[in-house]
Parts: C-alpha cells; structure tokens; sequence
C-alpha cells in the first residue's frame, strides 16, 4: 500500500465529529496501512472523541494497518496518557 495516509483532527473532536471523522479512517484504511492523525489544531477531546479513536484503532488493527497520533499539545496529550491510549496508539 501507500505511505500514510494523514487525517488532520478538528480543533473540537467530540460525538459531533464522528461521522466526518469515520469516513476520513474509512477512505484512510482504502489508501494506505498507516494513518497519522495530526492533532495540530486539536483544543478539546472528551470520552466520545477518545471512544473514536479506540474505534478507529480496532478498526484498523483488523486490517493490518497502524494508527499513529502527531503534533499533540500538552493537555490533549495528558489526556490521552490518563485514558492509557498510547498503548494502543503510537503517540509522538
């Protein structure tokens, strides 16, 4: 397959971007076996946001494929380490 296949995450990811956000992992996993999520502009996660990536990581676990997570800010990262994510995501 392709080189990864980046998705770049909205500033607020939460319920409300779960349909943008599945089709990008879809069209992603179609593309390439490594997605990249860049959390540049990423303010705000909460439990649904996190419940997505947790998805889209199974998701992608189930096609042979690898998520990683870039650019994190501090906070967002922190939050992520509480919810144990990085074992299960790459998170640089």
């Amino acid at each position: 397959m392709a080189e990864a296949k980046a998705i770049r995450m909205p500033r607020r990811f939460d319920y409300s971007s779960s349909g943008d956000f599945n089709l990008a992992v879809t069209n992603a996993l179609g593309e390439s076996s490594h997605i990249v999520l860049d959390g540049e502009v990423l303010d705000y996660i909460d439990s649904a946001g996190i419940g997505l990536l947790v998805m889209a990581q199974k998701r992608a676990q189930s096609q042979q494929a690898k998520v990683s997570m870039i650019n994190l800010k501090p906070a967002i990262l922190e939050i992520l380490q509480l919810a144990n994510l990085q074992k299960i995501i790459d998170i640089r």
